[in-house]
């Protein structure tokens, strides 16, 4: 696709429709479709001018999972970097990210990386078993029973890259993505957002892609060149099966090095486990067992945290503060990501406590109005009756 035809208002109504998607009752988006016809003309005719410029940023804090300054885009830029990602970045980047790196990418995200996180393990467990199994066969003693399997046995190394969209070096970045654009506009017009804040914004589309692409230059390193395919990364959080601990330590240090080629640091939390103690990835803990099974545990923070909520949706939920549909989309969110582990008794315990919400709630209504569970209906049947009328 060339500039002149990702300006057209085609592409950018496309872009727009998918870019109001849950937010038609946010007050930006209702102003740009009061006249959204004008505006898209408006907006093709601004970046064809050569003279586009993105608005100031939106900058605020979230607090879950843990604190992060996120620098959120106008809605007219949202539309931009839409476009931008699906017609021309995304395409031009994509199909250099090695498979097993997670995020930002269509038809992956955790629960891809959950499962073939899974697949590593299954698969480091079997190949230990079968060349076993081939040097006692030859040997000539018999397979080894199960009671006395030690396949499980390795080691991970589990890393985290240190504050890694703030630290992004913006020069660094552009040497590796620039090439890949189909044409110096979409490098001009992809260096705004680029240089808009320190770092990466967390709020602009074009972020995650581009930062997807270039820590996969390390993750190519430690497949390829370090010959650890079974690894994996999701954003900044990454792992590596090995056999022994001296090819744990040299992989880290390795990696180690490799990162700081790029211009990040790897932060405390990154450390060298057997693998017995099981991997913490994706909102999940999976473990190993002797037989080869693989177990995958919520998250004790994930766990704590949707406790945390619905006692608060006990006090709120009697106050009017929330409503019933806010709670079961809210609860429905956290059910879907916690389904994919090994949580079924977990999550009938925790619909057992929503479901009770409701249930205290309904008893209250009726105990405030005798004559039913609705307002006022007690009231109605007396009416209907002193009138000598049948009841509506």
């Amino acid at each position: 696709m060339n500039y002149e035809e990702f300006t057209s208002v085609s592409v950018l109504d496309e872009a727009y429709r998918k870019t109001r998607r849950g937010k038609r009752g946010k007050r930006a988006e209702a102003i740009f479709e009061s006249r959204e016809t004008a505006r898209l003309i408006a907006l093709s005719n601004y970046l064809r001018s050569g003279k586009y410029e993105p608005a100031a940023l939106d900058q605020f804090m979230i607090y879950e999972p843990k604190p992060r300054v996120i620098n959120a885009p106008s809605f007219r830029d949202k539309i931009v970097q839409r476009a931008l990602t699906d017609e021309v970045v995304y395409p031009a980047l994509a199909p250099s990210i090695p498979y097993n790196a997670f995020a930002a990418q269509t038809g992956k995200g955790q629960h891809y990386g959950l499962d073939l996180l899974e697949k590593h393990m299954r698969t480091y467990f079997l190949r230990r078993k079968a060349a076993d199994e081939t040097i006692r066969k030859k040997a000539g003693l018999p397979y080894r029973p199960m009671e006395e399997w030690d396949y499980a046995r390795g080691w991970v190394v589990k890393g985290d890259v240190r504050k890694c969209f703030p630290s992004t070096d913006h020069e660094k970045l552009k040497a590796v993505v620039f090439p890949k654009l189909p044409g110096p506009e979409f490098c001009y017009l992809l260096e705004k957002y680029i240089d808009q804040v320190d770092g990466l914004a967390l709020g602009h589309q074009t972020s995650h892609i581009c930062a997807v692409f270039y820590l996969s230059k390390a993750l190519h390193y430690i497949n390829q060149d370090l010959h650890c395919p079974m690894s994996g990364m999701y954003m900044d959080d990454w792992y590596a099966i090995v056999e022994t601990k001296e090819q744990a330590v040299e992989l880290l240090e390795k990696a180690r090095e490799k990162f700081r080629e790029l211009g990040y640091e790897l932060n405390q939390k990154t450390g060298i486990y057997p693998l017995q103690n099981g991997i913490d990835f994706c909102g999940f803990h999976l473990y190993l067992t002797k037989s080869g099974r693989v177990i995958r545990k919520l998250r004790q923070s994930s766990k704590k945290r949707m406790k945390r909520r619905i006692r608060r949706w006990e006090r709120d939920f009697k106050e009017g503060k929330v409503t019933r549909r806010e709670i079961e989309d809210r609860f429905q969110a956290w059910n879907a990501h916690a389904k994919h582990g090994d949580t079924r008794v977990l999550r009938q315990q925790l619909r057992e406590r929503v479901d009770k919400i409701f249930k205290e709630a309904r008893n209250e209504q009726k105990n405030q109005h005798p004559g039913g569970g609705k307002p006022f209906e007690a009231e109605r049947k007396r009416a209907a009756e002193e009138a000598d009328l049948p009841p509506v």
